[in-house]
């Protein structure tokens, strides 16, 4: 059981967790570059460099546009059809959003290359940091091949990870990882300067794309890569579901811009430098803020695909839960590394105490960082699209410019920095604020975490669930769904043919799909009421199990065998399947 009576089944946890872990994988590897280049140039070169990396932010932030905003669309479209068991739409919009995208970043390419000085000027390498232009522009040199092999490795990441290929993008990371080590040394070693910083990431993201496509070169996979005929409808669903994480990055770069600004204005060259460094921790809580905030939007938008209000309950006490514990392990670690930190980076004692304040700074932040990024993506996930634009543009620009231009005018340059924890804090207190407004309520409780909306329930009786461990629960699975059935004034026909899917459909799954009584393997059974029609969902881990392959290979054997799978076939209207996380999802529709 979760918080405040929430069931939260074993499956549920399970996955929650390893969309948690590949989540974060896949966050990883978008801010790696940034990563592994700010900590290269802080270890090996002096702040004059690290000032100008700093002044490449805005580019990483505009690559983030089409990256993570065509990422999280995709990801949501595809979350919401797989819960609806609409297998070939996923398909269908994946191929169409690919191959669009790699022809529109191939001519993006070719513009970033030849209007880099225009850029490094644009970024802020102009007045008194003016001298840091050169050294700006051969690094986003570097990182003008980049372009392509991110954003399309971004855009197949959620799809190759809810294919149940989350190992092979954790695989994808490792070895990006190294290439941009490894070249970042080497460029370091031979001389090759701050450009050779960006060929490295340039380098690793072609790692990270072509290990990534390898998913697709098993006929095994429910998502096949394939040309399909451009549909412009399904084109404009993904855009506008990618518009909220769009405009947030497009307001993360106007932030960029403006904070370098304010900041050299109030702290100068100490003060650039601190923001860099600023930068690089503030990714790292990014990555385990936007793994939680990644795994509630799949496992929302399965549940709205689904009408799964009951299970969305249960995400929303989970995301609480790992919200605290991270939380409080963020701030331990940071708050304890401040000091040494700062001492380690710093040249001078005027650096060192700015760092350490602004590190405590991102400490302190931890918590409404994580809830505002995790509200947004399941604002996003159930269709909330307007409220998820707003609230991320809030947090990231609105709110954080305002709070940074009030507090610069007692605090100065520690005003900018005190400025982020202060900005989240206020855009958690207003959605609360608005949402207590809505709910006639004096302060939201814990079971309000999503705000869960009614429409995401079943009516009352309609929908019954509960795990199937072994073939005796298979039996009473049966006859219980032919009651419920019943219940509802369906013919008997329709009672019997739903009845023996769901004993045809759990047997198959304890003896073939890896239940064979063990209580971690336990299936979840979910059965639905649909008007005239009976929806029937069973999830369980194990091996791969596909009905529709499974009855093939039957067929292989010649006639007579197998029965139950072909009567349970023909009696269904649909028949789809999906595997994520290890866990296999069955639904018949009968």
């Amino acid at each position: 059981m979760g918080s405040k009576g929430i069931y939260i089944s074993r499956i549920q946890r399970r996955m929650f967790f390893l969309s948690f872990v590949t989540a974060f994988a896949a966050v990883f590897t978008q801010t790696l570059a940034v990563l592994i280049d700010n900590v290269i140039v802080c270890t090996f070169y002096g702040e004059t460099e690290i000032a100008a990396v700093a002044l490449a932010g805005p580019f990483f932030y505009l690559l983030e546009i089409p990256a993570a905003g065509l990422a999280m669309g995709i990801q949501t479209l595809c979350a919401r059809d797989l819960g609806a068991g609409r297998i070939d739409k996923v398909s269908r919009q994946f191929n169409q959003i690919f191959f669009f995208s790699a022809a529109v970043l191939a001519v993006l390419t070719v513009l970033v290359f030849l209007t880099v000085p225009q850029l490094a000027f644009l970024f802020g390498a102009r007045g008194n940091t003016a001298a840091l232009r050169p050294y700006a522009t051969q690094y986003l040199y570097g990182l003008a091949f980049e372009i392509l092999p991110y954003v399309l490795f971004c855009l197949a990441t959620p799809v190759v990870i809810l294919d149940n290929g989350g190992r092979l993008i954790t695989i994808a990371s490792v070895c990006g990882c190294l290439t941009d080590i490894v070249l970042d040394l080497l460029s370091v070693r031979f001389g090759w300067g701050l450009f050779g910083i960006g060929i490295a990431s340039s380098a690793s993201a072609v790692v990270y794309f072509l290990i990534a496509m390898l998913h697709f070169l098993s006929r095994d996979r429910v998502i096949h890569l394939s040309i399909v005929r451009t549909c412009i409808s399904d084109l404009r669903e993904i855009f506008v579901s990618s518009a909220p994480k769009a405009l947030r990055s497009l307001a993360d770069a106007l932030r960029a811009v403006l904070f370098l600004s304010l900041i050299s204005a109030t702290g100068g060259m100490i003060g650039t430098f601190v923001l860099t460094i600023h930068d690089t921790v503030s990714y790292m809580l990014l990555i385990v803020s936007q793994g939680i905030a990644g795994a509630v939007g799949i496992m929302a938008g399965i549940c709205h695909g689904e009408k799964n209000g009951e299970e969305l309950e249960g995400v929303g006490a989970l995301a609480d839960r790992y919200n605290v514990v991270v939380s409080v392990c963020v701030i331990a670690v940071l708050t304890a590394g401040a000091r040494p930190l700062a001492s380690l980076l710093a040249e001078s004692a005027e650096s060192a105490e700015l760092l350490a304040f602004a590190v405590i700074c991102i400490a302190a932040s931890a918590p409404f960082t994580i809830w505002v990024n995790v509200r947004i993506s399941y604002l996003q996930a159930v269709g909330h699209v307007r409220k998820a634009q707003w609230m991320g543009i809030a947090a990231d620009l609105i709110l954080l410019v305002i709070a940074a231009c009030l507090l610069a005018v007692p605090f100065g340059v520690r005003g900018v920095f005190l400025a982020f924890p202060v900005s989240k804090a206020g855009a958690m207190a207003v959605s609360w604020a608005i949402h207590a407004w809505r709910a006639k309520k004096a302060l939201p409780s814990r079971s309000d975490f999503l705000e869960v909306e009614e429409s995401f329930f079943t009516g009352p009786g309609d929908v019954i669930s509960y795990p199937v461990r072994d073939k005796e629960d298979c039996a009473l699975a049966s006859q219980q769904v032919m009651l419920f059935c019943r219940g509802h004034g369906l013919d008997e026909e329709k009672g019997f043919l739903a009845g023996l899917c769901v004993e045809e459909l759990t047997v198959n799954a304890v003896e073939h799909g890896g239940g064979r009584g063990q209580a971690d393997a336990a299936s979840d059974l979910r059965v639905l009421i649909d008007g005239e029609d009976v929806i029937i969902r069973l999830r369980s881990f194990g091996p791969a199990f596909n009905l529709r392959q499974f009855a093939d290979r039957l067929e292989e054997r010649g006639p007579g065998t197998g029965p139950g799978v072909r009567i349970l076939l023909d009696a269904a209207k649909d028949v789809s399947y999906y595997r994520t996380y290890g866990a296999n999802t069955t639904i018949i529709r009968v």
